[in-house]
């Protein structure tokens, strides 16, 4: 039960992450200390053989964590366990105890490199720690010659039974927390293009507005992108192929915006860019990046077939081309939509001085045109 009720703990403490071989350093550091503190606590509720001999299913912990973690988690909490069986007591018991832990460490080790299933590769660990158990202990220790012995029986029978359940609880556990990642995941991201959904947008909106409107000193933008007659390409080329475009502009997104900023599928063919500390001419330099690097990309469908999109873009500005943060999507939209209707392929904002924003190319220089109303 202290075993069973001590891992339930480690597994609600490190949920995000299941201790592998590719875990950071301070998670199989921090993972060998919570192994060797069960060890502590299997040794504090040991059974006293003799006046200096102590039974306990120390063994567990250290091969749970070497099982999944590898050699760094399971030499700490080889040591953190031995350290404590030093401390409780000196003798010839605890210097046997160092030669039974040595040789468990460096059996599990070698167990764990074999290329079987995860189960048989723990019975096998058990069955070792049995054996040497008896070898060491009952044999040479305890000096008891019969295999048979009650103390052997009975340290075989608790030793098994408590590791096999000891590892379907962790696998359980580690499935658990998996799922959980999985479900959380899914709850903000989406599955399709990997971006934020339109649920994390909408949290990751509601608090941009929030720190906007306590400080008008940093702008905050907002971009919404459609892709341009998007219903085409699922037309000629199946949905599936729609599916590898919409994955391949999400990465493109990605790319063209900065590091910090929140791009997110609102679903269909809708994206948007939330740019964080960022004025309407940025926020338009951003955009016709955005439009540039889309027109100029060729979309692989498959390897034998390429298709070239382009993609309309509204922006807002708060407080420059909005009154109120809360007004940034309307806004937003809004522009989508005139640029939709201006012949697409373009960004758009509804501010008054500027209008709409090309990028157009002079032999091998970009350069950018703002056209005003007046010019339009």
């Amino acid at each position: 039960m202290i075993i069973l009720a001590l891992l339930f703990i480690y597994y609600q403490f490190f949920r995000e992450e299941n201790l592998a071989p590719t875990s950071s350093i301070k998670r199989k550091f921090l993972s060998g200390l919570y192994a060797g503190m069960i060890g502590i606590f299997l040794m504090i509720y040991s059974i006293q053989i003799t006046s200096t001999t102590i039974v306990d299913l120390r063994h567990i912990p250290l091969l749970l964590v070497t099982l999944y973690g590898g050699p760094l988690p399971g030499l700490i909490a080889f040591i953190v366990i031995q350290i404590t069986r030093f401390i409780i007591g000196i003798n010839l018991s605890s210097f046997v105890s160092l030669g039974l832990l040595t040789s468990l460490y460096i059996g599990y080790l070698v167990f764990r490199e074999w290329k079987v299933g995860i189960f048989i590769k723990a019975f096998w660990m058990l069955i070792y720690s049995n054996v040497a158990f008896s070898i060491l202990i009952i044999y040479l220790l305890l000096d008891i010659k019969s295999i048979f012995s009650e103390i052997n029986v009975l340290f075989w029978i608790t030793s098994t039974v408590t590791g096999a359940m000891a590892l379907y609880t962790t696998e359980h556990l580690r499935k658990t927390n998996h799922l959980f990642k999985e479900y959380k995941k899914s709850a903000t991201i989406d599955p399709l293009t990997d971006l934020n959904n339109v649920r994390s947008f909408d949290e990751a909106l509601n608090r941009a507005i929030q720190e906007a409107s306590t400080n008008e000193k940093k702008p905050l933008s907002l971009l919404v992108i459609d892709i341009d007659h998007f219903k085409n390409v699922n037309d000629t080329y199946d949905h599936a192929a729609g599916d590898i475009v919409l994955t391949q502009f999400g990465k493109t997104l990605r790319s063209s915006a900065r590091l910090n900023d929140i791009v997110s599928r609102n679903g269909g063919e809708e994206f948007t860019i939330l740019l964080g500390d960022c004025s309407i001419r940025e926020a338009l330099e951003i955009g016709e990046r955005v439009r540039f690097m889309i027109e100029e990309n060729a979309f692989e469908i498959n390897k034998d077939v390429s298709i070239h999109i382009t993609a309309s873009i509204g922006a807002s500005t708060f407080p420059e081309t909005v009154p109120s943060p809360a007004q940034l999507y309307r806004e937003a939209d809004e522009a989508l939509y005139h640029a939709k209707r201006s012949g697409r392929n373009r960004i758009y904002s509804n501010e008054q001085t500027i209008k709409v924003y090309k990028y157009k190319k002079r032999a091998s220089c970009p350069f950018f045109i703002f056209l005003s109303n007046d010019s339009k």
